[in-house]
Protein backbone atom coordinates (compact mmCIF):
# COMPACT_ATOMS: atom_id res chain seq x y z
CA UNK A 1 0.00 0.00 0.00
CA UNK A 2 0.84 3.83 -0.09
CA UNK A 3 3.95 4.49 2.13
CA UNK A 4 2.33 6.94 4.92
CA UNK A 5 4.49 8.57 7.87
CA UNK A 6 3.11 8.05 11.45
CA UNK A 7 1.43 11.36 11.43
CA UNK A 8 -0.40 10.66 8.53
CA UNK A 9 1.55 12.73 5.51
CA UNK A 10 3.35 11.26 2.50
CA UNK A 11 7.21 11.19 2.28
CA UNK A 12 8.59 13.52 0.24
CA UNK A 13 10.68 11.13 -1.36
CA UNK A 14 7.87 10.40 -3.79
CA UNK A 15 7.52 12.26 -7.16
CA UNK A 16 4.18 13.99 -7.61
CA UNK A 17 2.88 12.10 -10.46
CA UNK A 18 3.40 8.80 -8.17
CA UNK A 19 1.68 10.08 -5.45
CA UNK A 20 -1.30 11.24 -7.89
CA UNK A 21 -1.31 7.91 -8.64
CA UNK A 22 -0.55 5.73 -5.62
CA UNK A 23 -3.91 8.11 -4.06
CA UNK A 24 -6.09 7.27 -6.93
CA UNK A 25 -5.21 3.30 -6.41
CA UNK A 26 -5.77 3.94 -2.71
CA UNK A 27 -8.96 5.66 -3.40
CA UNK A 28 -10.61 2.79 -5.47
CA UNK A 29 -9.20 -0.15 -3.22
CA UNK A 30 -10.43 1.58 -0.15
CA UNK A 31 -14.12 2.43 -1.91
CA UNK A 32 -14.09 -1.28 -3.06
CA UNK A 33 -12.99 -2.66 0.18
CA UNK A 34 -15.97 -0.84 2.04
CA UNK A 35 -18.25 -2.68 -0.70
CA UNK A 36 -17.74 -5.56 -0.12
CA UNK A 37 -17.90 -4.96 3.53
CA UNK A 38 -21.06 -3.79 3.03
CA UNK A 39 -21.82 -0.19 2.07
CA UNK A 40 -20.33 2.60 3.90
CA UNK A 41 -22.91 3.75 7.01
CA UNK A 42 -23.44 7.13 7.91
CA UNK A 43 -22.12 6.81 11.74
CA UNK A 44 -18.92 5.48 9.97
CA UNK A 45 -18.90 8.61 8.05
CA UNK A 46 -19.71 10.58 10.87
CA UNK A 47 -16.52 8.55 13.10
CA UNK A 48 -14.12 9.03 10.27
CA UNK A 49 -15.21 12.94 9.90
CA UNK A 50 -14.43 13.59 13.61
CA UNK A 51 -11.33 11.92 13.93
CA UNK A 52 -9.94 13.49 11.42
CA UNK A 53 -10.60 16.49 13.46
CA UNK A 54 -9.17 15.16 16.16
CA UNK A 55 -5.81 14.22 14.05
CA UNK A 56 -6.03 17.70 12.41
CA UNK A 57 -6.02 19.44 16.12
CA UNK A 58 -3.64 16.99 17.49
CA UNK A 59 -1.06 17.75 14.48
CA UNK A 60 -1.66 21.70 14.47
CA UNK A 61 -1.26 22.13 17.81
CA UNK A 62 -3.94 23.70 19.08
CA UNK A 63 -3.90 27.00 20.70
CA UNK A 64 -6.86 28.09 23.10
CA UNK A 65 -6.98 32.53 23.40
CA UNK A 66 -8.14 32.59 27.01
CA UNK A 67 -6.80 35.48 28.17
CA UNK A 68 -5.28 35.25 31.63
CA UNK A 69 -4.33 38.66 33.82
CA UNK A 70 -0.43 39.12 33.45
CA UNK A 71 -0.16 40.69 36.75
CA UNK A 72 -1.31 37.69 38.53
CA UNK A 73 -0.17 34.84 36.78
CA UNK A 74 3.01 34.82 38.08
CA UNK A 75 5.40 31.92 38.12
CA UNK A 76 6.96 30.43 41.31
CA UNK A 77 10.06 32.66 40.40
CA UNK A 78 7.95 35.69 39.83
CA UNK A 79 7.77 36.09 36.09
CA UNK A 80 5.32 35.93 33.62
CA UNK A 81 6.65 33.51 31.66
CA UNK A 82 3.94 31.42 29.33
CA UNK A 83 1.40 32.86 31.13
CA UNK A 84 0.38 35.57 29.37
CA UNK A 85 -2.62 34.90 27.19
CA UNK A 86 -2.53 31.34 26.32
CA UNK A 87 -4.04 28.28 28.11
CA UNK A 88 -1.71 25.69 26.90
CA UNK A 89 0.36 25.08 23.86
CA UNK A 90 1.91 21.43 24.42
CA UNK A 91 0.56 19.06 22.41
CA UNK A 92 -0.53 15.54 23.85
CA UNK A 93 1.55 12.93 22.07
CA UNK A 94 -0.07 11.69 18.93
CA UNK A 95 -0.81 8.23 19.99
CA UNK A 96 -3.73 9.15 22.33
CA UNK A 97 -5.48 9.59 19.00
CA UNK A 98 -6.82 6.26 19.28
CA UNK A 99 -8.78 6.88 23.11
CA UNK A 100 -10.24 10.23 21.87
CA UNK A 101 -11.90 8.74 18.86
CA UNK A 102 -15.80 9.25 18.97
CA UNK A 103 -17.81 6.20 19.20
CA UNK A 104 -19.42 7.08 15.92
CA UNK A 105 -20.02 3.71 14.49
CA UNK A 106 -21.43 2.18 17.73
CA UNK A 107 -25.23 1.87 16.10
CA UNK A 108 -26.27 0.12 19.53
CA UNK A 109 -27.63 2.90 21.45
CA UNK A 110 -28.18 0.32 24.70
CA UNK A 111 -25.05 -0.54 25.01
CA UNK A 112 -23.34 3.05 25.33
CA UNK A 113 -26.03 3.91 28.03
CA UNK A 114 -25.13 0.72 29.49
CA UNK A 115 -21.44 1.94 29.36
CA UNK A 116 -22.05 5.45 30.54
CA UNK A 117 -23.86 3.92 33.49
CA UNK A 118 -21.48 1.44 34.34
CA UNK A 119 -19.02 4.71 34.79
CA UNK A 120 -21.12 7.10 36.29
CA UNK A 121 -21.17 6.47 40.06
CA UNK A 122 -18.85 6.61 42.75
CA UNK A 123 -16.49 9.05 44.45
CA UNK A 124 -13.94 11.54 41.96
CA UNK A 125 -11.77 13.93 44.03
CA UNK A 126 -8.79 16.58 42.10
CA UNK A 127 -6.50 16.47 44.92
CA UNK A 128 -3.24 15.58 43.22
CA UNK A 129 -4.10 18.19 40.59
CA UNK A 130 -4.58 20.71 43.31
CA UNK A 131 -0.70 20.13 44.22
CA UNK A 132 -0.01 20.02 40.66
CA UNK A 133 -1.32 23.61 40.59
CA UNK A 134 0.02 24.64 43.43
CA UNK A 135 3.73 23.86 42.41
CA UNK A 136 3.27 26.10 39.78
CA UNK A 137 2.16 28.71 41.49
CA UNK A 138 -1.55 28.38 40.42
CA UNK A 139 -4.02 29.63 42.95
CA UNK A 140 -7.92 29.50 42.59
CA UNK A 141 -10.28 32.39 40.76
CA UNK A 142 -7.56 34.73 38.96
CA UNK A 143 -5.02 32.72 39.63
CA UNK A 144 -5.40 30.15 36.87
CA UNK A 145 -5.58 27.19 39.84
CA UNK A 146 -7.98 24.53 40.87
CA UNK A 147 -10.03 24.42 43.84
CA UNK A 148 -10.00 20.83 45.46
CA UNK A 149 -13.47 19.89 45.15
CA UNK A 150 -14.65 16.05 45.34
CA UNK A 151 -17.85 14.21 43.35
CA UNK A 152 -20.25 11.57 44.91
CA UNK A 153 -22.56 10.01 42.33
CA UNK A 154 -25.24 7.63 44.08
CA UNK A 155 -27.08 5.60 41.90
CA UNK A 156 -30.96 4.71 42.42
CA UNK A 157 -30.94 1.00 42.51
CA UNK A 158 -32.24 -0.54 39.77
CA UNK A 159 -35.92 -0.14 39.06
CA UNK A 160 -37.05 -2.65 36.23
CA UNK A 161 -40.76 -2.55 37.42
CA UNK A 162 -41.84 -0.35 33.88
CA UNK A 163 -41.24 -2.57 31.34
CA UNK A 164 -38.73 -0.86 28.68
CA UNK A 165 -38.14 2.68 31.15
CA UNK A 166 -34.33 2.56 31.76
CA UNK A 167 -34.52 6.03 32.73
CA UNK A 168 -31.93 6.05 36.32
CA UNK A 169 -31.98 8.78 38.50
CA UNK A 170 -28.69 9.58 40.50
CA UNK A 171 -27.86 11.84 43.27
CA UNK A 172 -24.80 14.09 43.52
CA UNK A 173 -23.15 15.65 45.82
CA UNK A 174 -19.66 17.54 45.43
CA UNK A 175 -17.71 18.83 48.01
CA UNK A 176 -14.62 21.54 49.26
CA UNK A 177 -10.99 19.87 50.85
CA UNK A 178 -12.15 16.45 51.24
CA UNK A 179 -14.72 17.59 53.39
CA UNK A 180 -17.76 16.13 52.88
CA UNK A 181 -19.70 18.33 55.62
CA UNK A 182 -18.43 21.14 53.12
CA UNK A 183 -20.99 20.20 50.27
CA UNK A 184 -21.60 23.35 48.25
CA UNK A 185 -24.15 21.58 45.65
CA UNK A 186 -26.39 19.03 45.95
CA UNK A 187 -28.44 17.63 42.54
CA UNK A 188 -30.28 14.79 41.06
CA UNK A 189 -29.65 13.74 37.84
CA UNK A 190 -32.03 12.17 35.94
CA UNK A 191 -30.32 9.70 32.71
CA UNK A 192 -32.80 9.17 30.06
CA UNK A 193 -31.94 6.86 27.38
CA UNK A 194 -32.57 7.89 23.34
CA UNK A 195 -35.97 6.44 22.39
CA UNK A 196 -35.88 4.65 18.69
CA UNK A 197 -37.01 7.25 16.67
CA UNK A 198 -34.64 9.88 18.42
CA UNK A 199 -32.64 11.36 15.73
CA UNK A 200 -30.11 12.41 17.96
CA UNK A 201 -29.43 9.33 19.88
CA UNK A 202 -27.63 10.85 22.56
CA UNK A 203 -28.53 10.23 26.32
CA UNK A 204 -29.97 13.23 28.08
CA UNK A 205 -29.49 13.89 31.43
CA UNK A 206 -31.50 16.41 33.43
CA UNK A 207 -30.73 18.41 36.03
CA UNK A 208 -32.44 19.10 38.92
CA UNK A 209 -31.93 20.76 42.66
CA UNK A 210 -33.41 19.07 46.31
CA UNK A 211 -36.39 20.06 48.04
CA UNK A 212 -35.15 21.65 51.51
CA UNK A 213 -36.26 19.02 53.36
CA UNK A 214 -34.68 16.31 51.18
CA UNK A 215 -31.39 18.41 50.97
CA UNK A 216 -31.29 18.86 54.66
CA UNK A 217 -31.67 15.25 55.60
CA UNK A 218 -29.30 13.99 53.15
CA UNK A 219 -26.29 16.96 54.77
CA UNK A 220 -26.92 15.05 57.92
CA UNK A 221 -25.37 12.36 56.48
CA UNK A 222 -23.55 13.57 54.44
CA UNK A 223 -20.55 10.84 55.16
CA UNK A 224 -22.62 7.97 54.51
CA UNK A 225 -24.14 8.27 50.76
CA UNK A 226 -25.06 4.55 50.09
CA UNK A 227 -27.95 5.54 52.71
CA UNK A 228 -29.26 8.47 51.12
CA UNK A 229 -32.15 6.66 48.97
CA UNK A 230 -33.18 4.81 51.81
CA UNK A 231 -33.85 8.78 53.90
CA UNK A 232 -35.24 9.86 50.48
CA UNK A 233 -37.55 6.76 50.73
CA UNK A 234 -38.40 7.86 54.15
CA UNK A 235 -39.42 11.39 53.24
CA UNK A 236 -41.47 10.14 50.49
CA UNK A 237 -43.54 7.51 53.12
CA UNK A 238 -43.79 10.19 55.23
CA UNK A 239 -45.11 12.88 52.08
CA UNK A 240 -47.82 9.66 51.46
CA UNK A 241 -48.38 8.39 54.70
CA UNK A 242 -47.11 5.28 53.70
CA UNK A 243 -46.77 2.44 57.07
CA UNK A 244 -45.76 -0.68 55.22
CA UNK A 245 -42.75 -2.02 54.41
CA UNK A 246 -41.51 -1.23 50.50
CA UNK A 247 -41.91 -3.39 48.17
CA UNK A 248 -41.64 -3.00 44.00
CA UNK A 249 -44.30 -1.25 43.28
CA UNK A 250 -43.90 1.63 46.24
CA UNK A 251 -40.07 1.62 44.98
CA UNK A 252 -41.50 2.07 41.43
CA UNK A 253 -43.38 5.05 42.87
CA UNK A 254 -40.48 7.17 44.58
CA UNK A 255 -38.91 7.35 41.17
CA UNK A 256 -41.89 7.69 38.67
CA UNK A 257 -43.71 10.21 41.58
CA UNK A 258 -41.90 10.70 44.53
CA UNK A 259 -38.44 12.39 42.85
CA UNK A 260 -40.28 14.39 40.94
CA UNK A 261 -42.10 15.95 43.92
CA UNK A 262 -39.00 16.20 45.68
CA UNK A 263 -36.89 18.39 43.09
CA UNK A 264 -37.06 21.11 41.03
CA UNK A 265 -35.62 21.31 37.46
CA UNK A 266 -32.58 23.39 36.17
CA UNK A 267 -34.63 24.91 33.17
CA UNK A 268 -32.33 24.67 29.69
CA UNK A 269 -29.64 23.10 31.83
CA UNK A 270 -29.86 19.37 29.66
CA UNK A 271 -26.81 17.56 29.59
CA UNK A 272 -26.14 15.45 26.01
CA UNK A 273 -24.23 12.47 26.74
CA UNK A 274 -23.76 11.85 23.03
CA UNK A 275 -21.98 8.70 21.08
CA UNK A 276 -21.04 10.85 17.87
CA UNK A 277 -19.48 13.81 19.89
CA UNK A 278 -17.80 16.46 18.19
CA UNK A 279 -13.82 16.89 19.40
CA UNK A 280 -14.30 20.52 18.30
CA UNK A 281 -16.53 21.04 22.11
CA UNK A 282 -13.71 19.37 24.10
CA UNK A 283 -10.72 21.37 22.31
CA UNK A 284 -9.00 20.63 26.47
CA UNK A 285 -8.62 17.09 25.40
CA UNK A 286 -5.72 18.28 22.77
CA UNK A 287 -3.54 20.11 24.99
CA UNK A 288 -1.17 20.03 27.89
CA UNK A 289 -2.86 21.60 31.33
CA UNK A 290 0.37 23.68 31.66
CA UNK A 291 2.14 25.87 29.40
CA UNK A 292 5.52 25.76 30.58
CA UNK A 293 8.18 23.65 32.28
CA UNK A 294 7.32 22.92 35.85
CA UNK A 295 9.73 23.86 38.36
CA UNK A 296 9.63 20.77 39.95
CA UNK A 297 12.09 18.01 38.55
CA UNK A 298 10.27 14.79 37.57
CA UNK A 299 8.80 14.89 34.67
CA UNK A 300 7.77 11.71 34.39
CA UNK A 301 5.01 12.49 37.05
CA UNK A 302 3.31 14.30 34.82
CA UNK A 303 -0.39 12.99 33.82
CA UNK A 304 -1.42 12.03 30.70
CA UNK A 305 -4.53 11.40 29.04
CA UNK A 306 -6.51 8.35 30.73
CA UNK A 307 -6.67 5.55 28.26
CA UNK A 308 -9.54 3.72 27.06
CA UNK A 309 -12.94 3.97 25.38
CA UNK A 310 -14.95 7.16 27.01
CA UNK A 311 -17.86 9.26 27.58
CA UNK A 312 -18.12 12.91 26.67
CA UNK A 313 -21.26 15.27 26.92
CA UNK A 314 -22.44 18.97 26.61
CA UNK A 315 -25.01 21.27 27.52
CA UNK A 316 -27.81 20.87 25.09
CA UNK A 317 -27.86 25.10 25.30
CA UNK A 318 -24.59 24.62 23.20
CA UNK A 319 -21.67 27.33 23.45
CA UNK A 320 -23.88 30.37 24.87
CA UNK A 321 -24.66 27.84 28.03
CA UNK A 322 -27.52 28.54 30.00
CA UNK A 323 -28.76 31.40 32.63
CA UNK A 324 -29.88 30.04 36.03
CA UNK A 325 -30.82 31.47 38.97
CA UNK A 326 -28.47 30.57 42.00
CA UNK A 327 -29.50 28.98 44.99
CA UNK A 328 -26.29 27.19 46.41
CA UNK A 329 -23.75 29.39 45.80
CA UNK A 330 -24.87 33.55 45.60
CA UNK A 331 -28.55 32.73 46.48
CA UNK A 332 -31.06 35.15 44.02
CA UNK A 333 -27.92 35.86 41.73
CA UNK A 334 -28.16 35.21 37.77
CA UNK A 335 -25.43 33.17 36.71
CA UNK A 336 -24.58 32.61 33.12
CA UNK A 337 -23.20 28.30 33.18
CA UNK A 338 -21.93 26.65 30.60
CA UNK A 339 -19.95 23.33 30.96
CA UNK A 340 -18.66 20.07 29.29
CA UNK A 341 -17.57 16.37 30.63
CA UNK A 342 -14.94 13.52 29.66
CA UNK A 343 -15.59 10.40 31.56
CA UNK A 344 -13.06 7.43 31.77
CA UNK A 345 -13.44 4.34 33.92
CA UNK A 346 -11.31 5.79 36.28
CA UNK A 347 -11.49 9.93 35.94
CA UNK A 348 -13.80 12.24 35.40
CA UNK A 349 -12.84 15.62 33.88
CA UNK A 350 -15.27 18.86 34.99
CA UNK A 351 -15.14 21.74 32.78
CA UNK A 352 -17.89 23.99 34.55
CA UNK A 353 -17.95 27.89 34.58
CA UNK A 354 -20.49 30.62 35.42
CA UNK A 355 -20.52 34.11 34.69
CA UNK A 356 -22.47 36.84 35.49
CA UNK A 357 -24.39 38.38 32.71
CA UNK A 358 -25.85 41.28 34.74
CA UNK A 359 -23.07 43.38 35.00
CA UNK A 360 -22.31 46.52 33.64
CA UNK A 361 -19.67 48.38 32.41
CA UNK A 362 -15.93 47.30 31.13
CA UNK A 363 -15.82 43.91 29.68
CA UNK A 364 -13.42 41.60 31.97
CA UNK A 365 -10.25 40.54 30.06
CA UNK A 366 -10.27 37.68 31.15
CA UNK A 367 -13.33 35.86 29.56
CA UNK A 368 -13.18 38.22 26.11
CA UNK A 369 -13.62 34.81 24.18
CA UNK A 370 -15.40 31.75 26.39
CA UNK A 371 -17.45 34.51 28.35
CA UNK A 372 -17.96 36.66 25.92
CA UNK A 373 -16.75 39.40 28.69
CA UNK A 374 -18.63 38.65 31.98
CA UNK A 375 -16.71 38.64 34.83
CA UNK A 376 -16.27 35.29 35.97
CA UNK A 377 -18.35 33.58 39.15
CA UNK A 378 -16.77 30.32 39.66
CA UNK A 379 -15.14 27.44 37.20
CA UNK A 380 -11.00 27.43 36.24
CA UNK A 381 -9.77 30.80 34.10
CA UNK A 382 -7.61 29.10 32.21
CA UNK A 383 -9.83 26.62 30.83
CA UNK A 384 -8.48 23.69 32.31
CA UNK A 385 -11.17 21.16 33.47
CA UNK A 386 -10.82 19.96 36.76
CA UNK A 387 -9.66 16.77 36.30
CA UNK A 388 -11.08 14.03 39.15
CA UNK A 389 -9.67 11.12 39.96
CA UNK A 390 -12.16 7.67 40.90
CA UNK A 391 -12.02 6.79 44.63
CA UNK A 392 -14.71 4.33 44.64
CA UNK A 393 -17.46 2.55 43.00
CA UNK A 394 -20.90 2.28 44.35
CA UNK A 395 -22.14 -1.37 43.93
CA UNK A 396 -25.13 -3.05 44.83
CA UNK A 397 -28.89 -2.80 45.42
CA UNK A 398 -31.70 -5.12 44.41
CA UNK A 399 -33.21 -5.30 40.96
CA UNK A 400 -36.92 -4.74 42.00
CA UNK A 401 -38.49 -6.58 39.11
CA UNK A 402 -41.27 -9.88 40.28
CA UNK A 403 -39.73 -9.26 44.13
CA UNK A 404 -41.81 -9.20 46.72
CA UNK A 405 -41.18 -6.62 49.88
CA UNK A 406 -39.43 -8.87 52.08
CA UNK A 407 -36.66 -9.29 49.25
CA UNK A 408 -36.72 -5.71 48.00
CA UNK A 409 -33.24 -4.24 49.24
CA UNK A 410 -31.60 -0.78 48.60
CA UNK A 411 -28.30 -1.89 50.46
CA UNK A 412 -25.30 0.07 48.54
CA UNK A 413 -21.71 -0.72 49.13
CA UNK A 414 -18.84 1.83 48.51
CA UNK A 415 -15.75 -0.02 46.96
CA UNK A 416 -12.65 2.06 47.60
CA UNK A 417 -10.49 1.59 44.39
CA UNK A 418 -7.80 4.48 45.17
CA UNK A 419 -6.36 3.41 48.29
CA UNK A 420 -3.72 6.90 47.98
CA UNK A 421 -6.99 8.93 48.03
CA UNK A 422 -9.78 7.59 50.16
CA UNK A 423 -8.78 10.07 52.75
CA UNK A 424 -10.84 12.22 50.67
CA UNK A 425 -13.95 10.22 51.76
CA UNK A 426 -14.66 11.48 55.15
CA UNK A 427 -13.57 11.12 58.86
CA UNK A 428 -14.43 6.90 58.81
CA UNK A 429 -11.05 6.94 56.06
CA UNK A 430 -8.74 9.00 57.93
CA UNK A 431 -6.82 10.12 60.89
CA UNK A 432 -7.03 14.02 62.10
CA UNK A 433 -3.18 13.87 61.36
CA UNK A 434 -3.53 12.13 57.90
CA UNK A 435 -6.08 15.33 56.97
CA UNK A 436 -3.73 17.81 58.63
CA UNK A 437 -1.12 16.37 56.80
CA UNK A 438 -2.43 16.25 53.04
CA UNK A 439 -3.74 19.79 53.70
CA UNK A 440 -0.39 21.46 54.59
CA UNK A 441 0.93 19.71 51.60
CA UNK A 442 -1.39 22.18 49.52
CA UNK A 443 0.00 24.89 51.21
CA UNK A 444 3.58 23.63 51.47
CA UNK A 445 3.54 23.57 47.01
CA UNK A 446 1.87 26.74 47.67
CA UNK A 447 4.58 28.52 49.26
Amino acid sequence: GAQVTSDGSVPTCMRRGSMRMRLVFLTVALLFANLGNDVLSASAFSHTHRRSIASSLLRNNVKHRIRAPPSRRNNVDGSNRGRSRLQCTQALPKNVDADLAPAGGMDDVSAYYDRLMSQFHGDFDNYNQVVRDRRRGLTPGAGGGHEHIHCTLVPCPRNDVVVGDRRRWILAAFYLDGNPRRIFRFRAYQLIPPSSDDELRAVRMKLHTLSPDLEAKLRQCSERPCSWWTEAWNIWRKLEHHDGIMDGDEWNELQTVGMPAMVSPLVGCDVLWDPNWDPSKHPYLYVSEYDDSPPIPAASTEPTLPTGRCCHATMEAGSDGAIVDSISMIPGKRILIKDELSLWDDEFWINDRGYDPDVEGELDETNEVDGGGMPFVYGNQRGVPYKLQRVSEVIGGADARNQKSSDLSLTLERVITNPGLKWTLGDDFRTSDLYQKRMQAVEKATS
